[in-house]
């Protein structure tokens, strides 16, 4: 593990630590300590500095564990993670796995404490500081695309909402085509990518990033850039908010239930609850389409994952591609 991040760790138990004490337990100077938090702060870590006191994160933090997340996993499901991998920085846990080969029926589980290069649709970078959210990723390969296929981003995002009621994190709903919301403010997003070959083998690899506790900074900045309003689990929740590695389990269990179902049985059963979910149903939205737009009133989903819309030229099917959705108040 790198210095820096080895730094971040020891900052976290909520007491102030001297410049002089990391130096000397680090075997480096009080300059260069200053410069390793430097980098952190760089990279969106909030940290106290006290002159005379010295350093500390003003938050606790749970730190992602393999073993706890393993364990958080439903026994039924455990089985089917051939491989899970946990780092403190990558690039984008989708990217890390894209192109990973896994056995058909077997998964390859990615997490991260902090990407550099997170993405959401359409290219976007999905703004998350270090240890403030949970950031994951599952690549599994199916023998065969699996009946409407197309409709695995609607259903991912049923199955991360199912993980979290699990642990009790309720009133979380779905936003065509890919947000999770709460009181219309954005908790996640989720990021499929899929690489198909005819008739023959599929491969997807599923990406999610759900905010945990974000510094109230980064809000402003995500409304100031024109972003969705945010929101995250410690405002859900409060001091009943489940550990990330509790929730990275939890999600990463529903996630393989799905592929793992949607196997046998195809995608469409598995999006059986979205009416339940839709926060856009029965409400004016205004859908970009490149360079047009379409306004009308969200009806749900097809059986293939796109949008149904009422508009004045009648019900339009509009599909995930290059589509953004911005609610009509």
């Amino acid at each position: 593990m790198e210095p820096i991040w080895r730094l971040a760790r020891r900052l976290s138990g909520g007491d102030f630590i001297s410049g002089q004490t990391l130096a000397a337990e680090f075997g480096l100077t009080r300059g260069a300590i200053w410069n390793m938090v430097r980098a952190l702060e760089g990279k969106g870590l909030a940290i106290q500095a006290v002159r005379g006191r010295g350093y500390r994160l003003p938050n606790a933090v749970e730190w992602l564990l393999e073993s706890d997340i393993l364990a958080a996993i439903p026994d039924q499901w455990r089985g089917l993670v051939d491989k899970l991998e946990v780092y403190v920085e990558t690039d984008s846990t989708n990217a890390r796995l894209a192109g990973r080969i896994t056995p058909p029926g077997r998964a390859c589980a990615c997490v991260a404490e902090y990407q550099t290069q997170g993405r959401g649709r359409r290219g976007r970078r999905w703004l998350m500081p270090p240890a403030a959210g949970i950031c994951l990723s599952v690549a599994w390969q199916f023998e065969s695309p699996p009946a409407a296929l197309s409709a695995l981003g609607p259903a991912a995002g049923l199955a991360v909402r199912r993980g979290l009621r699990d642990i009790g994190i309720d009133g979380v709903g779905l936003k065509w085509p890919n947000d999770l919301v709460w009181r219309d403010a954005k908790l996640g997003g989720i990021l499929v990518e899929l690489r198909a070959e005819g008739q023959g083998p599929a491969w997807v690899v599923i990406g999610v990033g759900v905010n945990d506790q974000l510094v109230p900074e980064l809000g402003r900045a995500i409304i100031d850039s024109g972003g969705q309003r945010p929101v995250d689990l410690a405002t859900l929740c409060g001091a009943d908010r489940p550990g990330r590695n509790r929730v990275a389990g939890a999600i990463i269990g529903r996630l393989l239930e799905l592929l793992s179902c949607c196997s046998d049985t195809g995608v469409e059963p598995m999006c059986g609850d979205w009416a339940e979910a839709d926060v856009l149903a029965g409400r004016e939205v205004l859908v970009s389409l490149g360079d047009s737009e379409v306004r009308g009133v969200a009806r749900g989903i097809a059986n293939d994952g796109a949008l149904l819309l009422d508009t004045t030229d009648g019900t339009r099917r509009l599909t995930a591609g290059d589509v953004s959705v911005r609610l009509q108040r």
